[in-house]
């Protein structure tokens, strides 16, 4: 059974038939989209050889196996197909910038499935100014550890997120689940126990205190 982050990340697929899975390690998201959500072809891409044998080898028992293409690629350089949705998880938020940002012009107009391990603010303030929006978000604790899973979908419409909307995430702020307020009572801890907290840190202790008020 795969994780609870990697099926939250997969749920997000729909209605995609066509998917990369960019940074694919086991496969497992791959292999989900198929069983469960009745995609048509994938594409397995890492830049290691390790990860992207490994999804071959998991997937190869499956009858979807020929839908199945496997890249060894820096980011999507050797990419060339077309897809419905990319998935970029389980990486740091600025290689997933990167990664887009070097690829846009195959990107089309494709959902986009993030989940970074870090800097997650700086990755939705790049995808709005590249004229993405936040469709849904999902936070997942999992392991001793939040996950944000993010849904964009690219628009010719202006978008404009205040900063609390890019640094919390717009959905999940207006929300507030218990998962959410969890989090940031996670977060608080962590940053009053800093001995000598930067301006930035007082920044956000304020903001999350605010919140949780």
């Amino acid at each position: 059974m795969i994780s609870n982050r990697l099926q939250a990340i997969a749920a997000f697929i729909p209605p995609a038939k066509r998917i990369v899975d960019v940074g694919c390690d086991h496969g497992y998201i791959i292999i989900e989209a198929f069983q469960k959500y009745q995609i048509e072809s994938a594409v397995a891409l890492d830049n290691k050889a390790g990860p992207l044998s490994k999804a071959f080898n998991n997937i190869r028992g499956y009858g979807f196996f020929d839908r199945v293409n496997f890249v060894l690629s820096e980011g999507l350089e050797q990419f060339y197909a077309q897809a419905d949705a990319f998935i970029l998880s389980g990486m740091g938020g600025l290689n997933i910038i990167n990664i887009i940002n070097n690829g846009l012009d195959k990107l089309g107009q494709a959902r986009l499935i993030i989940q970074a391990n870090r800097h997650a603010f700086e990755v939705r303030t790049y995808l709005t100014n590249q004229g993405y929006y936040l469709v849904n978000e999902e936070l997942i604790f999992e392991g001793g550890k939040y996950y944000e899973i993010e849904l964009f979908e690219k628009t010719e419409e202006p978008v404009f997120y205040h900063e609390d909307e890019l640094y919390f995430g717009p959905l999940l702020l207006a929300r507030k689940s218990e998962i959410f307020m969890n989090k940031l009572r996670h977060d608080l801890r962590i940053l009053k126990a800093i001995s000598h907290p930067m301006p930035k840190h007082l920044k956000t202790i304020k903001r999350i205190e605010e919140i949780l008020c």
